[in-house]
């Protein structure tokens, strides 16, 4: 459904045997890996100057390339950014499932909060557009297919509807209401530190716990029901649409 490019993944490269000569890499081969030079050249500067400063001669002088060389991969400035933002996501994402995972509590919505947030963290450029300049996120909101983000908050609200079914959160306030809070106070977050000075700035850590309190005694019935594993499998059945969804 979205119109953005997504990068391929790298092939295996095959190791040489002892005393053999290293295989040649394919064309297609070296076009992976320069995508993975450009793409981890256009990350590191938008964590470094944000979406706006970030320009594409920027981006080939830091990966040691011509200008023109971006264009045999990526159509202009949007798309490689997106492609970087998506790499980064499905990186993000990774990690998210693999800390819901380890955590026997890690299926109910305030430690898939917390494990996101930290999650976000380990990760530079997801932890830029938390902490970041704002028009880092904001570029990449603005420029991503309407289509996309109207699917996107529609597996939003069936997942809330999955959760209240399964009784892992209250299921008197309706699924949309309580999507566009939580993504009120991501974005709330996100923007904050626009008009907050940075002395006054709490740190993601404490951001996080907070965060993560509010959804439990706001959302989630006391005692919890012993259903982790099922608000794992709703979680990661959520995670699998949006990435079919892209």
């Amino acid at each position: 459904m979205s119109t953005i490019n997504h990068p391929t993944r790298r092939a295996p490269i095959r190791k040489a045997q002892p005393g053999q000569l290293p295989e040649p890499r394919s064309a297609s081969d070296e076009r992976k890996l320069r995508e993975e030079r450009l793409l981890d050249a256009a990350t590191r500067l938008l964590v470094r100057w944000g979406y706006r400063k970030t320009t594409l001669d920027d981006v080939a002088r830091e990966a040691g390339v011509g200008k023109g060389t971006i264009y045999l991969h990526w159509k202009d400035k949007n798309d490689l950014f997106h492609a970087a933002l998506w790499r980064e996501q499905q990186r993000y994402s990774d990690e998210l499932q693999r800390r819901i995972a380890a955590d026997p509590e890690g299926g109910v919505l305030h430690r898939v909060i917390t494990h996101g947030m930290l999650a976000a963290l380990s990760n530079p450029l997801m932890a830029a557009i938390f902490r970041g300049p704002s028009d880092l996120f904001n570029g990449f909101l603005g420029a991503l297919d309407p289509d996309f983000l109207h699917q996107l908050v529609g597996d939003a609200d069936a997942y809330v509807v999955q959760l209240q079914h399964a009784g892992l959160i209250r299921a008197d306030i309706p699924a949309s209401v309580i999507t566009y809070m939580l993504t009120a106070l991501k974005v709330g977050i996100i923007n904050s530190p626009d008009i907050i000075s940075q002395e006054q700035l709490p740190s993601m850590e404490q951001l996080t716990e907070a965060f993560s309190d509010l959804v439990r005694r706001w959302l989630e019935p006391e005692p919890l029901p012993g259903k982790s594993d099922a608000g794992k499998q709703l979680l990661t059945e959520y995670m699998d649409k949006v990435k079919k969804s892209e």
